[in-house]
């Protein structure tokens, strides 16, 4: 039996539906990041988690990081580790300027998540409800990885899974052709876009 009705009266949504109509991307690098997390199963350590953080402008991948517990502190780490590496540091401000977009999982809904991403002048952007493409960068990086290094593999443990990740990430950043890029890799779209600013 097909029906447009929820399955229950009390999961229908409330207030107004707020329509993704616009475009997500940025036209400027270090302007907007996406954030997100999956889960993916090894033999020795059960289910670990990846998280990551994407460019908006490039589908850069700013940061990544795997462990065992996907608390809100693991969340952090890759926007931590892209901090480090794109603004020069992690202290006070450092990501003034810089949006984050996240959906509405607990890790990101915390006092302690908001609390180091105002320390950090970074300024928070939830995805719509139930809309994923709202966080559609974050989730093609994921989406893209686990076609090419996690789907049909076994890992044995965590190590397996972080070796897999920081290796894919960097190919991906170097080598990883993007149609929307005109086939430049988002480490070349990056650097062009740089070249353009500076000169």
């Amino acid at each position: 039996m097909t029906t447009d009705a929820p399955v229950s009266p009390h999961r229908a949504p409330r207030g107004e539906i707020n329509l993704h109509d616009e475009r997500i991307t940025t036209d400027t690098p270090n302007e907007m990041w996406g954030t997100d997390g999956v889960r993916i199963k090894t033999v020795d350590d059960g289910l670990v988690w990846v998280f990551s953080a994407v460019d908006h402008c490039d589908a850069y991948c700013a940061g990544t990081h795997t462990v065992k517990a996907g608390d809100r502190f693991a969340a952090l780490e890759p926007i931590s580790r892209g901090l480090q590496s794109e603004f020069g540091g992690v202290g006070a401000r450092m990501g003034v300027g810089l949006t984050l977009r996240m959906n509405h999982g607990s890790q990101y809904t915390c006092d302690d998540f908001h609390n180091q991403l105002k320390f950090w002048g970074i300024t928070p952007s939830y995805a719509f409800v139930a809309e994923p493409q709202t966080n559609g960068v974050a989730e093609r990086f994921n989406r893209t990885m686990k076609e090419q290094v996690i789907h049909g593999r076994i890992f044995r443990n965590i190590e397996d899974v972080r070796a897999a990740v920081v290796d894919f990430k960097d190919r991906y950043n170097r080598e990883w052709r993007r149609e929307k890029l005109g086939f430049m890799s988002p480490l070349e779209a990056r650097q062009a876009r740089m070249f353009k600013q500076a000169a």
